[in-house]
């Protein structure tokens, strides 16, 4: 028991703390309701569609509200770097609230199904700025490192139940009528911005006078353009995309599926979505043991594979026993392709366009779900509901067969450098950062051997890089007095950088040994984009000087 407690009990004291922190706790509870928010909303609007114009209404209203979505969502996600967070965040639920609370006033009075339509276009555009913009920013409300880790495993706990709740909502109020289940999700969205006034995020933004939509727009062309010109990131969009089409297809192909084959009505469309959003959940709690392991490839295959038996089920179930099993299935498999692709993508892709790069794979998969929508409809005309299915989970799988070798390459170049990455977790502004940038840090890292009695650092001299001990011991003098001497694990020059003045000590080898050394710039850019890793560098620097005789 005892040795059961030391491994669960740091995760449930920063868990502990997560809840105990006031703005974080907050939120999480304005993300929980954003998650209840979106799912009740979308089902609503592809309910009435559906009594409006059956398969093709369906379709069409999911292609003209996803794509202005997908153009925008890069300008919606950089809008956290241009100003202050917490006012994005805020702004962002506020407009979903609002033109969600006029969409479903519009449903609920009967309006003509081009009124509503252009509301659903409308409403569907603030939803874009939810997801990014709240991960920005708590990270920013943590007071400790294991409360990022900690807020991280929330957020996804919260999405998930968030989803499950607003599919469970749309089920209930199915029978009173669509425009019931889109006015839930607007009163869901208002109080989401509410919850959040108060909140400070620890964060500046950039300078607000310095944006230009042709800013944005030159941004989003570069991400895209090292998505072309790289193989490897191209196979993984090339698998996103087609991810993308298959879940846009199917998620038009449900609202048929229940309502005229299973017979379940519109509160049938609810319970999938139900269901699917438990398979996400549940494919998030699997991902996790796969993402961590060094070559993820086979896990993509794996991935699709599970994707097709999900879309297969759905295809072919003559019960809603069947058909609810691989609801969950099918959400588990997108789950885990999305959060392999995403690890892959991290690893292979250069950290300065790393954010453009996400950017672009936003909007690719929301254009690649509106496609998939619109081909829904034509696609179960000419082939049948049941085929309609099973295509769209063979295509994700042959594009991910098709891009195995250039997935088993990415995983030749991007194995972990698991002895960086442990030297690494040992430097208290380091050990913050997330898995990924952990990971990159440490691919940046030089190995420079180191004889007995060479100076490694010499006082009065510029800094220019950072070191962390590989092997061997090392003495820090200041004006020639020893002030101690650090060995395998410990970290030196960091002064000179986080300050921008020249070396405060000389630092020399003992016996020989070996350092890991970090590039001035990319120290500076790790270890400042996080604020809780910039906190503990200069709580650091500042013992460290005050350790130094004046």
């Amino acid at each position: 028991m005892k040795r059961l407690m030391s491994h669960v009990g740091p995760p449930l004291r920063a868990l502990r703390a997560v809840l105990g922190n006031r703005p974080m706790t907050r939120m999480q509870l304005a993300f929980l309701l954003f998650n209840v928010a979106e799912p009740a909303m979308w089902i609503g609007v592809l309910l009435l569609a559906f009594d409006l114009g059956g398969t093709p209404a369906v379709g069409f209203v999911t292609l003209l509200c996803l794509v202005p979505s997908g153009v925008l969502a890069p300008v919606a996600a950089a809008l956290g770097d241009r100003y202050s967070r917490e006012r994005v965040v805020r702004a962002g639920y506020l407009a979903q609230g609002l033109t969600t609370g006029v969409l479903a006033i519009a449903m609920a009075l009967g309006a003509a199904p081009w009124v509503v339509y252009a509301l659903a276009v409308i409403a569907s555009i603030p939803y874009t700025t939810g997801r990014p913009n709240h991960h920005a920013i708590v990270p920013s409300l943590a007071t400790t490192p294991e409360e990022v880790a900690a807020s991280n495993s929330v957020s996804a706990l919260v999405e998930g139940i968030g989803y499950i709740l607003g599919a469970l909502a749309a089920t209930v109020l199915a029978t009173v009528g669509p425009g019931a289940i889109v006015g839930v999700a607007a009163v869901a969205c208002v109080i989401a911005a509410l919850l959040t006034i108060g909140v400070h995020a620890r964060v500046t933004p950039g300078d607000e006078g310095d944006f230009h939509p042709w800013t944005l727009a030159t941004d989003a062309i570069q991400g895209m353009a090292t998505l072309v010109r790289s193989r490897g990131p191209r196979m993984l969009v090339a698998i996103s995309g087609a991810l993308a089409i298959g879940s846009g297809a199917v998620g038009v192909l449900l609202v048929p599926l229940a309502i005229d084959r299973l017979g379940l009505g519109d509160a049938g469309v609810g319970l999938l979505g139900t269901m699917q959003s438990i398979g996400l959940f549940v494919g998030a709690g699997i991902s996790v043991g796969f993402a961590t392991r060094r070559r993820l490839s086979l896990g993509i295959v794996a991935a699709s594979i599970t994707f097709l038996l999900g879309t297969a089920g759905l295809g072919l179930a003559a019960t809603t026993a069947v058909a609810l099993i691989g609801a969950v299935v099918y959400g588990a498999g997108i789950t885990l392709l999305d959060v392999l692709g995403r690890t892959l993508l991290q690893r292979t892709t250069d950290d300065e366009v790393l954010t453009r790069v996400f950017g672009a794979v936003e909007a690719l998969w929301l254009l690649g779900y509106a496609a998939g929508a619109a081909i829904a409809p034509p696609l179960q005309h000419l082939a049948g509901l049941d085929s309609a299915f099973v295509l769209m989970g063979a295509i994700v799988l042959v594009v991910a067969l098709i891009a195995l070798p250039a997935l088993r390459a990415i995983d030749a170049t991007a194995v972990v450098p698991q002895r960086q990455l442990d030297l690494l977790l040992r430097v208290p502004f380091f050990a913050p950062l997330p898995r990924p940038e952990l990971e990159r840090t440490a691919h940046q890292l030089d190995r420079l051997p180191v004889t007995a009695g060479a100076e490694v650092i010499r006082q009065g001299d510029v800094g220019d890089r950072f070191y962390v001990v590989d092997a061997g011991a090392f003495t820090v003098e200041v004006d020639g007095e020893r002030i101690e001497t650090i060995g395998e694990g410990g970290f030196f020059g960091e002064i000179a950088l986080l300050h921008d003045v020249p070396r405060t000590a000389t630092v020399r080898a003992e016996v020989a040994g070996a350092v890991w050394a970090l590039d001035r710039e990319e120290f500076l850019a790790t270890v400042t984009g996080l604020p809780q890793a910039q906190r503990a560098a200069h709580e650091v620097s500042a013992e460290r000087l005050r350790a130094q005789p004046s």
